[in-house]
């Protein structure tokens, strides 16, 4: 039977695996949980009704403080005028205000209101029940070394992401060397 006439593969012809069982189960998991579907569906489900990059910015919001819209944008991946978007749209719905940073009165910080609070509350339990449900059959040897190595693993892979996204310095010639 040729290729064209095998129809019920369901790998694509060119799939490509990772020799890391461990990436291929990280990308997916953050393909699902990632997606504007699921973060929609688990923030309904607790009663708070937003776009996904919404939900997003007020969990960091509440995670992180008051922040500029800059450092905002920049934990979000989105440039000025989506940030500039997205906080007038949270303004609107009542879960941020804008107030003018003391350190430089041209820049703005955002922050939760109390019901941005409210609704930052109601998404992390949201979080907190999908992981106990996700985990409820683990023995808690198991739950104890996850956390542990789960740990590890983000504060390496944090580390990791500091070099990457690092700007690579020019190469510089010493005129000096050049003569010698």
């Amino acid at each position: 039977m040729t290729p064209e006439a095998d129809n019920t593969s369901s790998a694509p012809e060119f799939a490509q695996a990772y020799r890391h069982e461990q990436l291929g189960a990280l990308l997916e998991i953050f393909s699902v949980w990632s997606s504007g579907t699921f973060i929609r569906g688990l923030a309904v489900g607790a009663g708070v009704d937003l776009d996904a990059t919404s939900i997003v910015a007020v969990t960091v919001l509440a995670r992180d403080g008051e922040q500029r819209a800059s450092a905002l944008a920049s934990r979000l991946r989105v440039g000025a005028s989506a940030i500039s978007k997205l906080s007038n749209r949270l303004t609107a719905h009542g879960l941020i205000e804008k107030r003018q940073d003391p350190d430089d009165s041209r820049a703005t910080l955002l922050q939760l209101t109390p019901a941005g609070t409210v609704a930052a509350t109601a998404l992390t339990q949201a979080g907190d029940v999908m992981m106990a449900d996700l985990m409820r059959r683990w023995p808690d040897d198991d739950r104890a070394d996850f956390t542990r190595l789960l740990s590890r693993f983000r504060d390496d892979a944090l580390a990791h992401a500091i070099r990457v996204e690092a700007p690579t310095p020019e190469p510089t010639t010493d005129p000096k060397a050049e003569h010698q």
